[in-house]
């Protein structure tokens, strides 16, 4: 038996139990896209996550219109950092990374945003910092949150912490999600779901019409081909619907 596989297969399995379930206390499901900006992928001077994740421009462009079909509401997030008052010592202490502006209103084409869809800037790695996003989620009535974006170690972390600590239900997809170095990624991933968050992937939400997407890279791109299709109800998600 394959370790690797047999442990994606079980979270894969269990991914599918969560997702059918509705999210709780009769609430309802949005998804948050952090940091899907230009400065930090595809205009990187070091382009490591670029790299490292080739397959995240179609994968997150997928999960959005997953999202957008089933009316999942989806928030934006971006990082607005030149006034903040720790990039100074991130770039001291990371002098190769962080060379180009971080440029707030410069996103992906592959995610940017619908008219209608919120856009909150945040000034730290957490998107629930002295920002709209958690009085937002409230008059949405949202109780559970897919998650994500990039960096995966930062400010994909710091979001769906700032989830957790307000009590929401976290969901990391984290094939739509890059670093900049897999191993850094995966160790994320690795200490924090199944204790912060579930980690889920994007097949477990978007069903077997997805197939075609491209192997993510690292542990979970090698492991979704290799792991048997799992039932997905994302209705189940935007509407709190019982699942029979």
């Amino acid at each position: 038996p394959n370790p690797r596989v047999d442990s994606s297969r079980r979270r894969s399995l269990l991914a599918a139990d969560h997702l059918a379930s509705p999210p709780p206390n009769g609430g309802s499901t949005a998804l948050i896209v952090v940091d899907a900006q230009r400065c930090w992928y595809s205009n990187a001077a070091n382009g490591r996550a670029r790299t490292a994740f080739p397959a995240l421009p179609q994968r997150l462009k997928a999960l959005l219109e997953g999202a957008r079909q089933e009316g999942i509401p989806v928030v934006h997030l971006r990082a607005s950092y030149e006034s903040s008052p720790h990039v100074s010592t991130m770039r001291r202490l990371n002098p190769s990374l962080n060379i180009n502006p971080i440029v707030p209103d410069d996103p992906e084409s592959w995610a940017r945003e619908l008219e209608g869809e919120d856009v909150i800037y945040k000034s730290t790695f957490d998107g629930f910092f002295a920002t709209p996003l958690e009085s937002r989620l409230e008059e949405l009535g949202v109780t559970r949150v897919l998650i994500c974006g990039l960096v995966t170690s930062a400010c994909v972390l710091g979001t769906a912490l700032g989830a957790f600590y307000r009590g929401l239900d976290v969901l990391l997809v984290e094939d739509c999600c890059a670093d900049r170095s897999i191993e850094r990624h995966e160790a994320t991933v690795g200490m924090y779901s199944d204790y912060c968050f579930q980690s889920i992937l994007a097949r477990d939400f978007l069903g077997a019409s997805h197939e075609d997407l491209p192997p993510a890279a690292g542990a979970c791109g090698s492991a979704s081909k290799q792991v048997p299709e799992v039932l997905t109800v994302s209705r189940a998600l935007s509407c709190g619907a019982s699942v029979a």
